[in-house]
């Protein structure tokens, strides 16, 4: 074994069985390893939320459905359910006396489409202005104004989406 004058082996002398190529049977470089471990990590990561349509293009084909009335693409972007009871007290009251009779959902829908409460209040009365998304994991909020196209007022509130499947869909119309 070859020393320096001190006394230390010299580079290179010992060298360790190391990893080994399982088709080559070749010893592989520990960094070799590590570069193609986070390739395959950032791919691996990235793939999942890469693919993702930005929330805010959610609301704005939500938007679009309701200027063209269009009640199928209302029911596919909105949990309808869940976003009634976040409006539930702009709804018309119904005078049915069994309050869990009462389909929600279906009444919000009513009044997004055709001469709809909420419709005409958010298309006719008001500029809507979408914000920035903030995404945590399958949630989002987006930072919506409605500006008062008479008093110029502005309403600022935060749309909750929540990502099922391959898409997002809105929950709650109002976090604020």
């Amino acid at each position: 074994m070859k020393s320096t004058a001190s006394g230390l082996p010299l580079a290179g002398v010992y060298r360790r069985r190391g990893v080994r190529c399982v088709f080559t049977g070749r010893p592989v470089r520990m960094a070799g390893l590590i570069v193609a471990a986070l390739v395959a990590a950032s791919f691996s990561s990235g793939c999942s939320h890469e693919a993702r349509p930005n929330p805010k293009e959610t609301l704005g084909q939500m938007f679009e459905a309701m200027r063209n009335s269009d009640s199928v693409s209302l029911a596919l972007n909105i949990d309808l359910a869940s976003a009634a009871a976040s409006v539930q007290n702009e709804l018309p009251q119904v005078q049915d006396t069994t309050v869990e009779s009462i389909d929600w959902g279906a009444i919000l829908l009513s009044e997004m489409v055709g001469e709809g409460g909420l419709r005409n209040r958010w298309l006719n009365e008001h500029q809507i202005v979408l914000g920035r998304a903030e995404t945590h994991g399958d949630t989002a909020l987006v930072e919506i104004s409605f500006l008062d196209r008479v008093t110029r007022v502005q309403y600022y509130n935060k749309m909750e989406l929540i990502y099922r499947g391959d898409r997002w869909i809105v929950t709650r119309f109002r976090t604020l």
